[in-house]
């Protein structure tokens, strides 16, 4: 049933027009956005406990090291990653195997900062410290660049080998 379900998302990515990509993007980026929304309405609601590790010193200093070091890896990671990709999908000459790796790519780069947001946002409720809660208002700042636009998809979609050979030599086209 995996295989199934995988080929058909495979199948409906290839034939997938740069608008359809746009809204399926921006689809994704409001579920994001929901998603930690509901997360602080539970929250602020007292659905999810606050203040549960308030307490357990150790507890939380490792919490917090632990929302730190994923918000200094994954935020820069997530950004560079995406970049890296662009400039690797460039030398791709099959339309539709562009369209695949700038979609996955786009939501490999979103779970990172979903991973950052969700996780300093529960590690700041439980331990009621502000450190864990401006990693959260950091990677929700860096998710920003996640915001698809008509231009991006069809420019980043567009790229062609030589405008990858210019940028990682550091060529200009001018002579």
């Amino acid at each position: 049933l995996f295989a199934i379900t995988f080929d058909y998302t495979l199948l409906y990515i290839l034939a997938m027009t740069n608008q359809q990509i746009l809204k399926r993007l921006r689809l994704e980026f409001g579920a994001y956005i929901l998603l930690v929304a509901l997360l602080v309405v539970l929250y602020e609601m007292n659905v999810f406990t606050k203040g549960v590790l308030v307490g357990d010193v150790r507890t939380v200093y490792t919490l917090e090291c632990i929302g730190i070091l994923l918000t200094i890896a994954l935020i820069p990671l997530a950004l560079y990653s995406f970049h890296r990709a662009l400039i690797r999908m460039m030398s791709i000459t099959d339309d539709a195997a562009r369209r695949k790796s700038y979609v996955r790519w786009n939501e490999i780069r979103l779970s990172m900062f979903l991973v950052v947001v969700l996780l300093n946002t529960s590690i700041y409720y439980m331990t009621a410290d502000k450190m864990c809660g401006y990693c959260a208002l950091m990677g929700i700042i860096a998710s920003l660049f996640c915001w698809t636009t008509r231009t991006g998809v069809a420019t980043e979609l567009a790229m062609k080998v030589e405008a990858s050979e210019h940028i990682t030599t550091g060529e200009t086209s001018e002579k």
